[in-house]
């Protein structure tokens, strides 16, 4: 997953700059409670990892999918740089 994320990572600062920041954060780090809205959701147990936040917001989750997560971006106003 790690992986995926800095894939990701790559792909969308290329395409949007300093707009974006990507991170990965494993679910069983101390890192955990930065982060009430995802841990929450993981307490419940009726979410799939890996889980994507925008704004500190969980928006996706089950996947990494570059399009959708691209396409949000543009929902909100953020456009490419090129």
């Amino acid at each position: 997953m790690e992986e995926q994320t800095a894939a990701l990572r790559e792909a969308l600062t290329g395409r949007y700059g300093d707009a974006v920041t990507v991170e990965y954060i494993d679910i069983y780090s101390e890192q955990m409670p930065e982060y009430p809205n995802v841990l929450r959701l993981l307490l419940r147990g009726d979410i799939a990892v890996p889980i994507i936040s925008l704004n500190g917001e969980p928006t996706f989750a089950g996947g990494i999918a570059q399009d959708m997560i691209e396409e949000e971006l543009q929902t909100r106003g953020l456009q490419p740089l090129a």
